[in-house]
């Protein structure tokens, strides 16, 4: 699926930049998108700088729960970070360029590595909920702009090496597989959990999957992360899938999460102390 970026989008861009730019006292070293109900990482950020979307002109609002809206400027150790609180969805009204427009403001940023996460549908039955899966490939199922399903494989990098390692040395379940992109704002049928299945998806969501396109046009260094917090439709006999169950899953998956993400932030900072 081509993704273009207009003129006007990279003036927008520019823009916002230069409000942030108020705000961090320095470049971060790495970039985080929040999934929905995993926003509690916040709280383990000392010296937090609160930008919330609203405030910065020409900028964009979420609606969905769990989604805050803000960005955060913090330290783990001594490691600059930014988070994004909160993100966009295609469902919500806006484009996939416009989805994209916070992995455009991390590329003007130009940090080590961006982590992109979500709360993900798992379509494994053997893989526990509260586990991860790190993105190998995306499965397009949104049919937006074709009557076909469409496999995107991500190019592994020394990083997503890296992260696999880290979760196995701190005993994180982190998987490896498909995440499957709908367009939503409705949960997936037993039927379509079924196709989807069939075609090879491991986790399904409503997100990520335009970031990730903006990232291959941006040439942005990232890595995606789902968390697994709910079964697919049909997978468990009697139980339908809602939104607040995914928050629920999110919160209860919260202290896993923060310890995967801080340890790899926290590897980074190593790196860097390394090298100086």
């Amino acid at each position: 699926m081509p993704l273009a970026v207009s003129l006007q989008q990279k003036m927008k861009i520019n823009k916002i930049i230069k409000y942030l730019n108020k705000y961090i006292p320095t470049k971060p070293e790495i970039c985080l998108v929040l999934g929905s109900g995993l926003n509690s990482f916040k709280k383990k950020l000392k010296n937090r700088i609160d930008i919330n979307y609203k405030d910065i002109p020409g900028f964009l609002t979420t609606s969905v729960s769990g989604h805050e809206g803000m960005f955060s400027f913090a330290y783990i150790g001594e490691t600059p970070i930014l988070c994004a609180n909160g993100r966009f969805h295609y469902y919500e009204g806006y484009s996939f360029e416009e989805v994209g427009c916070i992995v455009q403001i991390f590329k003007k940023l130009n940090p080590q590595i961006s982590i992109i996460t979500n709360s993900s549908g798992c379509l494994q039955l053997n893989w526990s909920l509260g586990s991860f899966m790190i993105v190998d490939n995306f499965l397009d199922f949104s049919f937006i702009e074709s009557d076909d399903a469409k496999f995107y494989n991500i190019a592994k990098t020394s990083d997503y090496d890296k992260i696999l390692k880290i979760a196995k040395k701190n005993n994180i379940i982190l998987h490896e597989g498909t995440y499957t992109y709908t367009m939503g704002p409705s949960y997936e049928t037993k039927a379509e959990i079924e196709e989807i299945i069939s075609l090879g998806g491991d986790a399904v969501g409503m997100s990520t999957f335009p970031e990730y396109l903006m990232c291959k046009k941006e040439n942005l260094n990232a890595i995606f992360i789902a968390c697994l917090t709910n079964y697919g439709a049909g997978l468990k006999k009697n139980k339908e899938v809602n939104h607040a169950d995914v928050l629920k899953g999110a919160n209860d998956s919260s202290k896993s999460f923060e310890k995967l993400i801080i340890s790899v932030i926290e590897n980074i900072g190593h790196q860097r102390k390394q090298k100086k």
